[in-house]
């Protein structure tokens, strides 16, 4: 049985231009969906994420960590 994988969703992202661009090269792993982003927890905190994203002005209207089964 594959192990969960802890995921933070963030939700109807605003900010700057180019803000998506840096959030991809800080974590490469991102995967966009239709309301926003995930972003895999692993070793980082979610309000390491969270605060990453208000140094370059990006906000979120809503947060959630869920648990993501690992693939394979």
């Amino acid at each position: 049985m594959p192990r969960p994988q802890h995921v933070l969703r963030l939700f109807l992202l605003d900010g700057p231009p180019g803000g998506l661009t840096r959030l991809i090269g800080a974590f490469p792993d991102l995967v966009r969906t239709p309301l926003g982003l995930e972003i895999r927890l692993g070793d980082r905190a979610p309000e390491e994420i969270l605060a990453l994203l208000l140094r370059h002005g990006i906000t979120a209207r809503a947060t959630r960590i869920v648990d993501r089964p690992l693939s394979g």
